[in-house]
């Protein structure tokens, strides 16, 4: 595969990401994570942890229809479909003091794997030592403003999850 060769996430790619729904290996799933902007198979592999077998990953990929290449000269690649959504305020996310916590935790932790990928550590670690669903409730906010940063397509997944950790309750 050309190292000059464009890649970016399909629709297919964007529903794996945001409900898991091919199930695919964390591996895979990294390489969606880091096509979160569009980038060429170079770029793509120095910023990647298993750089041996990336360019397998990406083939792989490919072929099953979660990234797209574009070769160079070729024009620009057409934009994912993204589905809009109005991300309510981050006073509107919070969590009541009757939840389940384990459950919550254990959805939070799922989310920021799942939003953040490599980047997530520290927000797993953080959330294993909240003691008490305040404690989680404040470190949500820190939720909430990274997932507006770094990935703001995920906001009304974030609402979702919230949601259903309160459904605990």
């Amino acid at each position: 595969m050309e190292a000059s060769v464009s890649l970016h996430i399909t629709p297919k790619g964007l529903d794996e990401l945001d409900r898991r729904a091919y199930k695919l290996s964390t591996r895979k799933r990294s390489v969606l994570i880091l096509l979160a902007k569009p980038q060429t198979v170079a770029e793509l592999t120095r910023r990647s942890v298993f750089q041996e077998d990336i360019v397998e990953d990406i083939q792989i990929l490919v072929r099953d229809g979660f990234v797209a290449l574009e070769r160079a000269g070729a024009g620009p690649a057409a934009a994912p479909e993204t589905v809009a959504a109005v991300a309510p305020l981050a006073g509107d996310l919070h969590l009541d003091d009757e939840i389940m916590l384990s459950e919550a935790k254990f959805l939070l932790v799922d989310f920021c794997v799942d939003s953040f990928g490599t980047q997530s550590q520290a927000f797993v670690d953080e959330i294993r030592t909240c003691r008490s669903a305040k404690d989680l409730d404040v470190y949500l906010r820190t939720i909430v403003a990274a997932t507006r940063r770094s990935c703001p397509h995920r906001f009304a997944i974030l609402a979702s999850v919230v949601n259903e950790i309160n459904a605990t309750a």
